[in-house]
């Protein structure tokens, strides 16, 4: 993606219904009386199911076949083996006959250069970070070729149950094994751990070697990295320093240094936003998605040569947090762990693929299929006779002014209405409208957002506006940020900011804290209710796509409920408003937004990845509308339109009707050009190209092939292939032969 900030962010972040805690009255929150409560909006607390610990008579695997694993489960399209010693497992896919085990065999490991810790850890299904307390702080691993633990098997239906204890550090752990008509699926209960003395665990490793490969194979493995990432078997990665690690939606912000992030958004790395890897090996693959505590997971792959001659990917659950802490003003920072455990179950589904499934197309497929299956994708998208434009109109934003905020308007109400009614003119007939710096002083006070600005007209202009736009058959958004405070705004920072893992209310490097989420939802409710007599048809949202996070107050909100309460707000914003955005676009968004900006279609430049593809657009094409890059804002103008292209994203333009130099000391200084005169007749040639994708905006997409090293075909589900050669700076759209 390219390197800019958004409007509202200053800062540095990378990056169902709600699960509340407990019921909020937002009236408390607040102090304002007219507020509703959460159940008063229809946002009650979802119940959340616990996994069950299974109880029985012991299993005791006999017989077994001449390696000695024994047959646990089985259905029609698979059978899970286990060797009762070493309690690593085969499953056998019956519908192709291949094998994938969670570790390498033992006769493949005799040339294996790695020697003790790291060897035994390639033979076991499981590796355990753990610490003690006190004394004993310091982090070491267990795997099951440790000294002193004692195994035990439990069978019920459709599923096999192992217990794992460390006797010696009174530390244990259950996991347990399931198979479905897609393949095997993997939970670890957090009532099945056990923690009775001075260790405690850190980190979680299940099934890390699980289909691991050796350098030449035919194959590679998927990242989440940016839209996909590939790091291919037969590529050389011998010079690599160090493996892939990112966890599902970003880092736990309150834990990482303000001044490590603090300049623009481009100098950070995209947060992973969908919870998948997956293994290609020949003609065989799966993709492995993180449907339980994702969002305390992390996503670790490995080249061969670092740690074994192997190439590996796994999920590693976190259950606390490593800090730095000071027990003094003068003292000198200390690493230390949190003492209480993340009690969240953890599952992951491994859904195997065969033949011409067995690729990151059929991956994505299946990951589709999962989104739909679980209600989380929603419904297609209406066709559109011609492709939506999304023009992000800027109106202004404030500045430091003799111990005052400035207002410095750059396109009012009025302008705004000139600028689209050229477009439409001009023949540009579906044009997304996102109008930004409305506030009453901008985006600076997030309690004082009316009335709206004075500067641009106020809230008659803004009606006449949106009644103008409806029209000419155009949709308005407003755009807000309810998450970010400036630290120099009227709400508190002590009593409504988020509070770091050190018990302190975090601030970014820009001086802004984060706001409660629950707190997030009750200013947005609010504005929602403001916004409906103007009539406008949604709210673009900064932040709520993009990341999750943890506040840490007595009674913590976990990042899992600070995602579904987001999710919440932009379901409530669709039924009262009837649209809602997000930037970035996390799949916890999915279903609850109807268009994502900013949307990712390049990786964060991985050394050890060797090729971005459309994964995560091949998921969602069809069902929710997404652009990239705005064109004004582009580092590359020609090669990011044609990743446009390729990966079916729509095109995006920022605009202002007066120079947006005049923006240059306010929040919104990242716009560089970005004055309609300029840019107009630029947009309306990127429209009239982008419009030859107008019959593929709801279709899926099927197959995606590279032909070349600078071809690229995209095939959609009526049978049409667009071809973009970065070569010749071209593509072509080729009619199917299925319409």
């Amino acid at each position: 993606m390219a390197s800019i900030r958004r409007p509202g962010k200053k800062a540095w972040i990378s990056l169902g219904l709600a699960a509340v805690a407990c019921v909020i009255a937002l009236t408390v929150l607040l102090e304002r009386s007219e507020l509703p409560t959460l159940e008063e909006m229809g946002l009650e607390p979802q119940a959340q199911t616990k996994l069950q610990v299974r109880s029985g008579e012991a299993w005791l695997p006999q017989g077994g076949d001449a390696a000695g694993y024994v047959t646990a489960i089985e259905n029609e399209n698979f059978a899970l083996r286990i060797h009762p010693q070493t309690t690593q497992i085969i499953v056998t896919d019956k519908r192709s006959g291949y094998e994938w085990r969670s570790n390498p065999p033992e006769e493949k490991l005799a040339d294996e250069k790695v020697k003790g810790l790291l060897l035994s850890n390639l033979k076991s299904p499981l590796v355990m970070d753990y610490f003690g307390f006190g004394d004993k702080a310091r982090r070491d691993l267990l795997n099951t070729t440790s000294k002193k633990l004692r195994i035990s098997f439990l069978r019920y239906e459709g599923g096999l149950q192992v217990s794992y204890e460390f006797t010696d550090k009174q530390i244990g752990v259950i996991v347990q094994y399931e198979l479905s008509d897609h393949g095997l699926i993997v939970h670890v209960p957090d009532d099945g751990i056990t923690e009775k003395g001075e260790f405690a665990i850190f980190s979680l490793d299940v099934l890390p070697y699980f289909g691991a490969a050796k350098p030449g194979e035919d194959g590679y493995i998927l990242l989440p990295d940016g839209p996909g990432g590939i790091i291919k078997f037969n590529a050389p990665h011998s010079s690599l320093t160090q493996g892939y690690s990112n966890q599902i939606y970003g880092s736990e912000v309150s834990n990482v240094r303000p001044d490590s992030r603090k300049s623009s958004r481009g100098s950070i790395s995209e947060g992973i936003t969908y919870p998948v890897f997956g293994v290609k090996r020949g003609d065989n693959a799966y993709l492995a998605i993180i449907k339980e505590g994702k969002e305390e997971t992390v996503i670790k792959a490995m080249p061969a040569g670092l740690k074994s001659t192997y190439y590996n990917v796994n999920a590693s659950f976190m259950y606390r947090e490593e800090f730095l802490r000071k027990n003094g003003i003068l003292s000198m920072p200390f690493k230390t762990v949190e003492s209480d455990r993340m009690k969240l179950d953890r599952t992951v589904e491994y859904r195997f693929m065969i033949g011409k499934e067995a690729n990151y197309t059929g991956m994505a497929v299946s990951y589709r299929e999962e989104l739909q299956a679980s209600g989380q994708l929603g419904d297609k998208m209406a066709p559109a006779e011609h492709i939506p434009l999304t023009l992000n109109i800027v109106g202004g934003n404030s500045q430091d002014a003799y111990n005052r905020e400035q207002y410095i308007p750059v396109t009012t109400f009025e302008q705004a209405e000139r600028i689209v009614t050229e477009l439409s003119d001009s023949g540009m007939s579906n044009i997304r409208i996102v109008y930004y710096g409305w506030q009453d002083g901008g985006d600076f006070n997030a309690a004082k957002r009316f009335p709206i600005e004075n500067g641009l007209g106020g809230s008659k202009a803004a009606k006449t506006f949106v009644d103008r736009m409806h029209e000419l058959g155009f949709t308005v958004l407003f755009e807000d940020n309810f998450v970010y405070v400036d630290a120099r705004s009227s709400i508190s920072a002590k009593s409504k900011g988020v509070r770091g893992i050190n018990g302190t209310v975090f601030f970014n490097g820009s001086n802004e804290f984060l706001l409660k989420p629950e707190l997030t939802l009750a200013y947005a409710f609010e504005t929602i209710e403001k916004l409906k007599p103007i009539g406008v048809d949604g709210i673009h949202y900064n932040w709520l796509g993009e990341f999750t996070f943890r506040d840490y107050e007595k009674t913590p909100t976990e990042r899992r409920q600070t995602s579904q309460m987001y999710r919440n707000l932009l379901a409530y914003t669709q039924q009262q408003l009837g649209r809602s955005g997000v930037y970035s676009g996390s799949d916890f968004s999915l279903g609850a937004v109807d268009h994502i900006s900013d949307f990712p279609l390049e990786g964060n430049y991985y050394f050890m990845v060797d090729e971005t593809v459309p994964f995560y657009p091949i998921a969602i094409h069809g069902y929710v509308s997404y652009s990239s890059t705005a064109g004004n804002m582009r580092d590359d103008y020609e090669g990011q339109f044609l990743k446009a292209i390729e990966y079916g994203a729509l095109p995006a333009f920022y605009v202002t009707w007066e120079r947006s130099r005049l923006l240059k000391n306010t929040a919104s200084d990242y716009l560089f050009s970005s004055e309609f005169d300029l840019w107009k007749e630029r947009m309306m040639k990127e429209y009239k190209d982008f419009d030859k994708l107008a019959a593929l905006f709801n279709q899926a997409i099927v197959a995606h092939d590279k032909r070349s090293d600078t071809v690229f075909v995209t095939t959609y589900e009526d049978g049409t292939e667009v071809t973009v050669d970065y070569g010749k700076r071209s593509f072509e759209v080729a009619k199917g032969g299925n319409q």
